[in-house]
């Protein structure tokens, strides 16, 4: 786990030498994609940054064994973009079957094929439309439909994970599938990917195991709002950006509410930042004795996350206390590997102060934290 936690600390330094910056991909006319330019704003003050890239510039782009040059390659359709660890851009027109990375200082560039994909130019649900950078310094991209989702390289090498058949079945649950389409994703220093759809709902996968939980829908965003743009600010809080006329919000991933921030004159189709989410729970385990934490402490669904710092198989016996020091639940639970494991409480408990407590196969307790359960 050191070595996660150190490359994690190293990947943050190197992309974010100027840390108040978020990369955007920005357009030319609102409620429409109709891509322009990559540039930096400043998340203090909003204002229009730097150009990094526009759809003009001409970019020396190899290809195997050949080298052309064009321009950037973005064309109108493009709303999956993020920054490789090395400050590299990476990028994916909407129906496009190829990954494009450039150096935007030299003008230089790559692209690389997608391996097992299946895009269609006349089916909207095979379009990479959201993409981000993990903790684990791979860049992440999944289509409108969920049925592929990639694991990207700095180097270029990509490999198609597959199906994260949740999010095709939450559409077809909310009557429509269209419901999950487009957005962005960000990550946490977990590991975690979260993705964001157009229509503001919001899922959480594990791309080690692909385990998928819907969060659920946005609350706050004015009505029309399209989410087409996600990222993660330095004080832990998302901002929320859209291709229509109503400007940043800011949202708490964990109580998905948001709030308005501030207008921007452009439309914008994606962002990407330097920042994780649940950076200094990270960093509060990585100082800890204790290999396990508990999050979050402020638990709204029922539902909260042991976290493991360990690799090693454990046992870990799990008993929730009320105020007045009785047992009011108890839970079994085997962990194999760095992550989260969900306890759920099953809706069973009052609001009010608990504490939960987790003692391992030796014996030995790991987790003595107090938590509240509001509803």
């Amino acid at each position: 786990m050191k070595k996660a936690l150190l490359f994690c600390s190293v990947f943050m330094i190197g992309y974010a030498l100027n840390a108040q910056d978020i990369v955007v991909a920005t357009g030319l006319t609102k409620g429409k994609i109709d891509f322009n330019d990559f540039r930096k704003i400043d998340v203090n003050n909003l204002s229009t940054g730097n150009v990094l890239l526009t759809k003009a510039d001409k970019v020396n782009f190899e290809s195997g064994s050949s080298e052309i040059t064009k321009t950037c390659s973005c064309g109108k359709y493009i709303a999956a973009m993020t920054m490789s660890s090395n400050g590299d851009l990476f990028y994916i027109p909407m129906n496009g079957d190829k990954v494009s990375s450039v150096n935007t200082a030299s003008k230089t560039g790559s692209t690389f094929e997608i391996p097992n994909t299946s895009v269609d130019s006349k089916n909207q649900g095979t379009y990479y439309a959201r993409m981000t950078t993990g903790s684990d310094g791979f860049m992440y991209a999944l289509n409108n439909n969920g049925s592929e989702l990639l694991k990207i390289s700095s180097s270029g090498t990509i490999q198609n994970l597959g199906n994260i058949s949740t999010v095709t079945e939450q559409g077809k649950s909310l009557g429509d599938e269209k419901f999950v389409y487009g957005g962005d994703m960000i990550a946490d220093a977990f590991g975690n990917i979260y993705v964001f759809s157009a229509a503001a709902h919001v899922f959480k996968i594990n791309p080690n195991n692909l385990n998928t939980t819907y969060l659920g829908k946005i609350n706050g965003l004015a009505d029309g709002y399209t989410v087409n743009g996600a990222a993660v600010m330095k004080d832990g809080s998302v901002l929320l950006a859209t291709s229509s006329s109503h400007g940043f919000y800011k949202m708490d991933i964990n109580t998905l509410e948001a709030s308005f921030k501030a207008n921007y004159d452009l439309p914008v189709y994606d962002l990407a930042s330097p920042y994780f989410l649940r950076q200094n729970q990270m960093d509060e385990i990585a100082n800890a004795q204790s290999n396990y934490s508990l999050y979050p402490t402020i638990v709204k669904s029922s539902e909260l996350n042991i976290v493991s710092k360990s690799t090693e198989n454990s046992n870990l016996q799990v008993t929730v206390w009320n105020i007045n020091n009785k047992q009011v639940y108890s839970k079994s639970l085997t962990l194999n590997s760095i992550g989260d494991y969900k306890v759920s409480l099953n809706g069973s408990l009052q609001p009010g102060i608990y504490v939960l407590k987790a003692v391992n196969q030796e014996g030995n307790e790991v987790i003595n934290t107090k938590f509240t359960l509001v509803k």
